[in-house]
């Protein structure tokens, strides 16, 4: 099969959609991913709802996220859209505030549950009208 022209428009493996400037919180100076917990049920959740998805509350907080979680599972993908460089890994975080948070991970090596991670966030200039921001797990 040819070579097409959509492999010059492909992403790296580490980004994706970005997240808008509502979605990251300052502590000390440092990016971190900002959640929401409900003042109703104390249910938390990233990113942050205008409705608490357990209760309906409407009464959120902003919880800054912690920069260090701990791997629950994750996946190689290795068929993907042409858009896409494959293989890249997903998996699902446990940070210490009880967030369970979906992204990228860095691959490495030992890749397992209960792996110590780290949240990485990064600017994004695709769009100087709007700021944003791209995150992804990595190994700590």
């Amino acid at each position: 099969m040819p070579e097409s022209n959509t492999a010059s428009a492909r992403r790296p493996a580490l980004t994706g959609r970005p997240l808008s400037d509502r979605d990251v919180a300052r502590v000390d100076g440092e990016p971190r991913l900002r959640g929401a917990r409900c003042l109703d049920c104390d249910t938390r959740v990233f990113p942050a709802p205008a409705v608490c998805p357990s209760c309906n509350g409407e009464r959120m907080a902003e919880l800054a996220l912690s920069d260090t979680g701990t791997l629950y599972a994750c996946s190689t993908v290795h068929i993907a859209p042409p858009m896409w460089e494959t293989p890249y890994t997903i998996g699902y975080v446990d940070l210490p505030e009880g967030v369970r948070v979906f992204g990228k991970v860095e691959h490495g090596p030992a890749l397992v549950p209960d792996t110590p991670v780290r949240v990485c966030l990064e600017p994004v200039d695709d769009d100087p009208q709007a700021p944003g921001w791209r995150y992804w797990f990595a190994a700590a």
